[in-house]
């Protein structure tokens, strides 16, 4: 299963030369302005948003805020004509995770989706791609079966990719401050999910043990 990818412009041109430059790799969801994205957004889950900032209706600060005011925050690009030091500041204070000038180089707008969806821990990193929002992961394009904890395990992981998580950072994550059990239940928890990443036709090998401590994601080079 492919990364999802929101784009945000108002130009229709934009949108078809980035759909076209994105598709080969990427789900593709196109708005031709910020209230539809909003819309969007909450009827859809994705990975990364691709925001213009000159917009009618609601423009890209806006939607920009809405978007860090989240709880699970998508991961957002700013693409815009300005490109004034002070634009780029702005945004990235606001909340982006990038600021792109147009016009831009297409190979390098790849490269720096997908250095965010890795820095981000979205999209299909060591295998796997979790759909936040719905709650569901896939492996190999194939749905995990995952339980609760599980999947709140996953996304710990792969939300702070290289991160060497303790099994006591992990308990407090995942099961709360007032879990009585043993922080070897993560072990268990582990074992389980290497299994079904496995049953899926990936190999696991990102989901790393760091032995005498704990557990972290190799994310994806």
């Amino acid at each position: 299963m492919q990364p999802s990818i929101l784009i945000v412009d108002d130009e229709a041109e934009m949108r078809e030369m980035l759909t076209l430059i994105l598709e080969d790799e990427f789900s593709v969801v196109t708005a031709s302005d910020g209230e539809e994205a909003l819309q969007l957004l909450q009827s859809h889950s994705f990975d990364l948003c691709i925001l213009d900032l000159m917009m009618p209706y609601r423009d890209g600060m806006e939607v920009l805020g809405h978007l860090s005011r989240e709880g699970d925050r998508l991961p957002v690009i700013i693409l815009s004509a300005r490109t004034d030091p002070r634009d780029r500041v702005t945004g990235l204070e606001k909340g982006a995770d990038d600021y792109v000038t147009k016009p831009f180089d297409p190979p390098e707008l790849v490269a720096r989706v997908k250095s965010v969806l890795r820095r981000t821990g979205r999209g299909r990193d060591g295998g796997i791609h979790m759909d936040r929002k719905g709650r569901t992961a896939y492996a190999g394009g194939k749905e995990l079966k995952l339980t609760r904890t599980e999947f709140d395990l996953l996304e710990a992981l792969i939300s702070s990719p290289q991160r060497a998580w303790s099994r006591a950072e992990l308990v407090e994550r995942v099961w709360g401050l007032d879990f009585p059990g043993d922080e070897r239940i993560v072990d268990t928890h582990v074992k389980n999910l290497r299994e079904k990443i496995k049953q899926a036709g990936e190999t696991a090998e990102a989901l790393e043990t760091v032995w005498g401590y704990g557990y972290k994601w190799r994310s994806s080079p």
